[in-house]
């Protein structure tokens, strides 16, 4: 402990150094790499142009990110923040206040088809004083392989009549729609939790082969659990739709505000309707096994901003225990 206070103490020295613009070139810069360094290692964060002039610190993951992946998204300042906009990879990453508002916050993710190699976040902070001050981070997305899973279920959601084509396309629309909205407010707390204590059938991400056939890539996560098993909401939110889908069966979507949804997905009873509040760990529906599907399951899956991301992150990221049965 005594160690880790003598370098969070070599972190402020060495911002004084830097902020206060003394003389000194190359030992003003040197101490600026040390800091830099002891920053990452402590609190796992990359300062991005911190000065007098641009008084912003941009706190990202130092890790490689992965198609599917989630990460978190801090903001930094001396003077209160007044508003941010930034995209990644082609969505808007929306940020929300923390305490006095010198400290913001946002999640992005990384689509589950999102291209490898470098793509930026970028955007515009614009403090309570009037002065705008631009941030800019490259992100390196590697490459990531996901297993091929065969499965077999009725014909009918392989080969559609026209009446179902039109169903399914129609419905597909509609939950474009809801990916392309977002709530301007956040209604979610920290953490998450899983809406089933149970085991994956199936992972994030997995190619899928049905009757033979090459399909979307699993959008989500499979739990399983036997029919009839509660589902609890994994936080706090409104309803956003609780309907019969040709291909998801009886599905509720959440919507946790600022473009984060959570997908509940062939229930075999839906408790919660379009409209209702709920709180996490509420019962909102029961494990069942309508739509296309092998056998009685959970499907949970996540949208962030409209990218497809791995549900679990939210778990993770926000570490948080299990829901109970």
């Amino acid at each position: 402990m005594r160690g880790r206070e003598r370098l969070k103490a070599l972190a402020r020295r060495s911002v004084r150094l830097r902020l206060g613009d003394v003389g000194g070139g190359d030992r003003v810069l040197n101490n600026w790499r040390s800091i830099t360094a002891v920053l990452v290692l402590l609190f796992g964060w990359v300062p991005l142009g911190l000065s007098s002039e641009t008084p912003v610190l941009v706190e990202i993951p130092s890790k490689a990110l992965a198609p599917g992946d989630l990460l978190q998204v801090r903001l930094h300042s001396r003077s209160p923040i007044g508003r941010v906009e930034c995209s990644f990879i082609e969505q808007k990453v929306r940020f929300y206040p923390l305490g006095d508002g010198s400290r913001w916050e946002a999640l992005a993710g990384v689509d589950l088809e999102s291209k490898p190699g470098l793509h930026s976040l970028t955007g515009t902070v614009w403090l309570s004083d009037g002065r705008s001050k631009p941030i800019r981070k490259s992100l390196r997305v590697v490459p990531k392989e996901f297993p091929t899973q065969r499965i077999r279920v009725r014909q009918k959601f392989v080969t559609l009549n026209p009446r179902d084509s039109e169903r399914a396309a129609r419905e597909h629309r509609e939950l474009t729609e809801i990916w392309q909205s977002a709530t301007d407010r956040r209604l979610w707390t920290d953490p998450f939790i899983r809406p089933v204590s149970s085991r994956l059938t199936s992972g994030f991400g997995r190619r899928r082969i049905v009757n033979g056939e090459p399909r979307s890539p699993h959008s989500g996560v499979d739990l399983k659990a036997t029919t009839g098993t509660p589902i609890r909401a994994a936080n706090s939110g409104r309803v956003l739709l609780a309907k019969d889908l040709f291909y998801a069966g009886q599905t509720i979507i959440l919507d946790h505000g600022l473009g984060l949804y959570t997908v509940y997905a062939h229930c075999s009873k839906m408790h919660a309707k379009p409209g209702d509040h709920v709180e996490q760990g509420e019962i909102i529906g029961e494990v069942g096994a309508t739509g296309r599907v092998t056998g009685p399951h959970l499907h949970w899956g996540c949208r962030v901003n409209g990218a497809r991301v791995n549900p679990l992150d939210l778990t993770t990221l926000m570490a948080a225990p299990d829901a109970g049965p």
